[in-house]
């Protein structure tokens, strides 16, 4: 296995086409809920937004958490419903929470070939010309490694403290600077994306709404870069469903077992039209 020796980082777009991997997203059974209810929330898997062909499995889920202004809970009954992975929860605080998973990453040996044409399908080849121009690729073959972090806002009882802006501490994850709960069709949300904390310059993604969690696909679908502050701004065309979700591949650290990682982060939020 020949590690390749890459200086710069990589960012690419999400949703691209069904041959791609699959983001992984938390969606709500519902975004407002009494307080001393349960919260149902939905991980779906898929490349078109909001739609789930399959279920990760409990196991693969390395935390589950109910994150409020000011305290945070695990949430630990994890099943599946279908296509999709099914969290439940009964949540003592009150107010504004994130709900985030974080999946445990998988190794995927493959080739030179293989992994040329994973960045073109993932929208970089740009960047495979650049690398092959170098002699930056690998020659033999690779392990990529990737993971996936998603993030979620609901409302538990009446207004309560805001809790849009808490970090969940995944390495790649959006963390919104105005709360997208409070913005209506014509407003903004700005976010900042960060990568193990720190804001990610250039970083670019996909933003785009549904009109329901039964909808077969997304509409208005808009791509951002961040600026050198890693800060970018959704245009809220319309109510609905909404999400923004990128990836990122550097290379792996030394010693890891890995070649290359990829990291997968989403946040969805609902807008009243």
């Amino acid at each position: 296995m020949k590690k390749s020796l890459v200086g710069a980082m990589l960012f690419v777009a999400v949703g691209i086409g069904p041959l791609l991997s699959h983001d992984f997203w938390l969606i709500p059974n519902a975004f407002h809920v009494a307080r001393n209810a349960d919260i149902v929330v939905l991980g779906r898997t898929s490349s078109t937004f909001p739609t789930t062909l399959s279920a990760v499995t409990p196991d693969r889920i390395a935390s589950a958490r109910l994150i409020g202004a000011n305290s945070s809970e695990d949430i630990l009954k994890l099943d599946v419903e279908g296509n999709s992975l099914r969290l439940a929860h009964r949540p003592q605080l009150t107010g504004q929470a994130l709900v985030t998973a974080r999946v445990h990453p998988r190794s995927i040996p493959e080739s030179p070939e293989s992994f040329r044409r994973y960045l073109t399908l993932e929208g970089a080849p740009e960047a495979l010309e650049r690398y092959e121009r170098e002699g930056l690729l690998p020659t033999d073959s690779i392990v990529r490694r990737y993971a996936k972090y998603a993030k979620t806002l609901i409302e538990i009882g009446g207004r309560g403290p805001r809790a849009f802006d808490r970090v969940a501490d995944h390495p790649l994850e959006f963390v919104p600077l105005t709360d997208p709960a409070a913005v209506r069709a014509g407003g903004a949300v700005r976010f900042r994306l960060t990568l193990f904390g720190e804001p990610l310059p250039g970083a670019r993604g996909h933003a785009s709404v549904a009109d329901s969690m039964d909808a077969e696909t997304a509409h208005d679908d808009a791509t951002f870069e961040a600026g050198t502050n890693g800060e970018f701004t959704v245009a809220i065309t319309s109510g609905g469903i909404w999400n923004v979700r990128a990836l990122y591949i550097l290379p792996a650290p030394a010693g890891s077992a890995a070649d290359w990682d990829v990291h997968w982060a989403t946040f969805v939020w609902r807008t009243e039209g």
